[in-house]
């Protein structure tokens, strides 16, 4: 099994959060915060060729705006990475 490829990154508030995903897997992208320090995978975002993706969180739990945030950020990125 491969690596996911890295597909971009966005901020949020503090925190750097990269996005990667296979090419192969269209729907599920993984969310990773590489700053601060520690690097920590957070989870991801699945059915994001649905109207309705899902942010899926290990640990954290988010305020609403912030996940609706994550979720649109994360949803440009993989967009972007498709065109």
């Amino acid at each position: 099994m491969s690596e996911p490829k890295i597909l971009g990154q966005f901020q949020l508030e503090h925190r750097t959060i990269q996005v990667s995903g296979d090419d192969g897997n269209a729907g599920t992208v993984w969310l990773r915060r590489v700053h601060p320090d520690p690097p920590m995978a957070l989870g991801c975002v699945v059915e994001l060729d649905s109207p309705t993706p899902r942010l899926r969180l290990y640990r954290a739990e988010w305020p609403e705006g912030l996940r609706e945030s994550a979720k649109e950020q994360t949803l440009a990125i993989w967009r972007a990475a498709r065109d």
